[in-house]
């Protein structure tokens, strides 16, 4: 396989589905290449194959990022730098949609330390094109001994802090219904091409800011504001072997940490609505103490992200004026 270098950022063009059921991935990996070669190898053994696979990698080890893409010709290889989270999963976005055949119906962004069960696309993809209004969908995420939960789809609780549903619970068959959730897991999150358009805030799905962490939430959040809903479909299987867990948390660097901890105002300041956020508000107090009680015992690194969301706070009010306005305009043409 050849392996590309991303180009200058164009405008992308409309996804139109030409296609039923046509699909394909995107992979955005940092340094997890054994991950990376089971994830690969769970897209190619898919009941319904991908037409398209993607992967943005951010240059930890260029030499066996080479040799995984020799033995994967199937997939094209972005060989960038490391722009978090959200920046490669635009481009390979960008990647899937924009270059013919650009015809696919669904992409489903991915986590490297994921693994699909076989029927993973085919049972999702048709639960999800039943309904139009479907902009994002997702499956039941399990941890590695398939016995414990990681994700039933996202809830957000009135402290407005997102909880995977379920995680770190045994499976006792507890979330086995289909059924409409507030979000999806970036781990493994399918998307409508036909609903990029209406998604896309100034050129991106993923907001680049948040660089790390919440910027799947704030997607779904932004999606159900613009009317979308989105899906889980406990059918659809796949094991996510998750690299961040509570016990770990100060293993990961204090600048990673700081974008979850500012990230969290960000994607209040962009989609809460004022209606919500007063009758949230004695819930948002108490959280706010706990977390600053939090960071003032035990992780003072994190007292520099109250100064990273206040540099940041221009721009989401920006988005959110956009997100607004665009909320109206589809809700005035679904009135019509």
């Amino acid at each position: 396989m050849q392996i590309e270098r991303p180009a200058a950022r164009t405008p992308r063009r409309s996804a139109l589905t030409q296609s039923p059921m046509a699909w394909g991935a995107g992979i955005v990996n940092h340094g997890s290449y054994a991950d990376l070669e089971r994830c690969l190898a769970s897209l190619a053994a898919q009941s319904l194959p991908p037409s398209r696979v993607v992967v943005y990698d951010t240059g930890v080890d260029p030499v066996q990022f080479e040799r995984i893409c020799q033995r994967h010709p199937e997939a094209i290889a972005l060989a960038g730098t490391n722009i978090g989270y959200a920046g490669g999963a635009n481009r390979a976005l960008e990647r899937l949609v924009a270059d013919p055949p650009a015809d696919l119906d669904f992409v489903l962004v991915l986590n490297p330390d994921v693994e699909l069960d076989p029927d993973f696309a085919s049972r999702l993809l048709e639960a999800a094109a039943r309904d139009p209004r479907v902009a994002i969908a997702t499956g039941k995420l399990l941890r590695a001994d398939r016995l414990t939960l990681d994700s039933a789809g996202i809830v957000f609780p009135r402290h407005r802090r997102p909880r995977d549903r379920g995680s770190e619970e045994p499976d006792r068959g507890q979330f086995d219904s289909a059924e409409r959730v507030e979000g999806a897991s970036g781990a493994a999150m399918l998307l409508r091409t036909a609903a990029l358009d209406a998604l896309e805030i100034e050129g991106e799905i993923f907001d680049e800011s948040f660089f790390a962490y919440h910027e799947d939430t704030d997607l779904c959040w932004r999606a159900r504001r613009l009317g979308y809903e989105i899906l889980y479909e406990p059918a659809a299987v796949a094991v996510h072997a998750r690299g961040w867990k509570r016990a770990d948390r100060f293993r990961i660097p204090a600048e990673i940490r700081r974008h979850s901890f500012k990230n969290h105002y960000l994607q209040l300041v962009k989609n809460e609505s004022r209606a919500d956020f007063l009758r949230n508000l004695p819930w948002l107090i108490g959280w706010e103490l706990l977390r600053f009680g939090f960071v003032l015992v035990r992780d003072r690194a994190l007292f520099a992200g109250y100064l990273d969301a206040f540099r940041a706070l221009p721009d989401a009010r920006r988005r959110r004026r956009v997100i607004s306005r665009r909320a109206r305009l589809l809700g005035e043409a679904g009135a019509e």
